[in-house]
């Protein structure tokens, strides 16, 4: 294994990698406002807590769409649009259950984004994270469902996670549905993105990281010593962290269960990982 250099030296140069965001859909939800060429505006979210997160944020939004007599919070939403000269545009809540999906709660509110999420180079997240002591990195192995993705992202933002690392290809969409589960809190989150997660670990145990695979049969998490950088891959919500993955981690390391269940939800056991890789800290510091 590559030697794991301190905090002390400098962060690794790390190869980059040409990152692919996943696909996302533009939004267009009456037909009036599709571009002469056809060529579409962007990246939308909706839901009252994503737009008005973004829009808080200043996270170029470019245009906001309110159901008609949604009320309420989307007034809100409306004033910090137009104090801020993003255009407004009330149309029937019928055009949005269209465009989003008949089910999707899109409470009345859609904005469009001139970028969906910001991705940044590995190296660059990892010369982040080292500022933080000790830092934590998130690598997802094929998470499938938005959702969940969603999920995940809101718990490193609100635990203070350092970022995220995803793979180019099997792992849910980074779109409306993710936006909307994180609670808008996603767009907080930096975010790499590799070819093959493989590739990351050599980089983060160059710049001291301690690499921990989220399994069933490793070592329970209380008995870990979590009180260090480290990168912790959670793997699919059927399957796993992927064998050859965790056989090139540090650790293996598992959260015990007294109830017969085959597992958690990926998402609820992310939020337990990382809220024991914070307390384990805070009882040291």
């Amino acid at each position: 294994m590559s030697r794991r250099r301190s905090f002390s030296e400098a962060a690794p140069s790390v190869k980059r990698k040409q990152l692919r965001t996943a696909p996302e859909v533009s939004f267009d939800p009456d037909g009036t406002d599709t571009p002469p060429d056809g060529t579409s505006h962007g990246h939308w979210l909706h839901g009252v807590r994503p737009v008005l997160e973004a829009l808080e944020e200043g996270a170029q939004v470019s245009r906001v769409w309110l159901a008609r007599d949604a009320g309420g919070t989307t007034q809100r939403i409306e004033q910090y649009a137009r104090n801020g000269g993003i255009p407004v545009k009330v149309v029937p809540k019928e055009a949005l259950d269209r465009k989003v999906g008949q089910g999707v709660r899109h409470q009345g509110v859609v904005a469009e984004r001139t970028v969906a999420f910001t991705l940044i180079a590995l190296e660059e997240l990892v010369a982040r994270a080292i500022k933080q002591k000790p830092p934590l990195i998130l690598l997802l192995d094929g998470i499938m469902d938005p959702g969940n993705l969603g999920a995940i992202l809101r718990s490193a933002h609100v635990m203070g996670a350092s970022g995220v690392v995803l793979p180019q290809d099997r792992i849910a969409p980074l779109g409306p549905v993710a936006m909307k589960t994180s609670a808008g809190t996603a767009i907080h989150v930096p975010i790499a993105r590799v070819v093959n997660l493989k590739y990351a670990l050599e980089p983060l145990t160059e710049a001291g990281f301690w690499t921990a695979a989220a399994v069933m049969d490793g070592q329970p998490l209380s008995q870990c010593d979590l009180d260090r950088p480290i990168a912790l891959v959670i793997g699919n919500e059927e399957k796993g962290v992927r064998p050859s993955l965790a056989r090139k981690c540090d650790i293996r390391l598992t959260i015990p269960m007294r109830a017969q269940a085959d597992s958690l939800n990926v998402s609820v056991a992310s939020g337990i990982l990382i809220y024991e890789i914070l307390r384990q800290r805070r009882e040291t510091s």
